[in-house]
């Protein structure tokens, strides 16, 4: 023998937790398509970046390969200049 007016009022009570979970869920669904939408736009930028950095990195290796074969070259050269002046100082 149940109380209909208890009875009655917890489910009522239930219906409306339901009621607020589901709009919990449907608000965090909104909330996680806004941030999806806002962080392809962020890939897209990041991505739009990647690729002129990516050249000046390789531009920048090039570059500094080619001055340290020069900075060999002009050691070497001046070490046979060196040598040379050394030579002829000395005769």
């Amino acid at each position: 023998m149940v109380n209909q007016n208890l009875l009655t009022t917890f489910i009522a009570l239930t219906s409306v937790a339901v009621l607020i979970q589901t709009g919990i869920v449907v608000g965090l669904y909104f909330v996680t398509s806004k941030l999806t939408q806002q962080v392809d736009q962020a890939l897209s930028v990041t991505r739009s970046l990647v690729g002129p950095i990516q050249n000046v990195t390789d531009h920048l290796q090039t570059v500094s390969a080619q001055v340290a074969e020069f900075g060999e070259t002009t050691q070497g050269q001046l070490r046979h200049f060196d040598e040379w002046w050394s030579k002829r100082r000395s005769a």
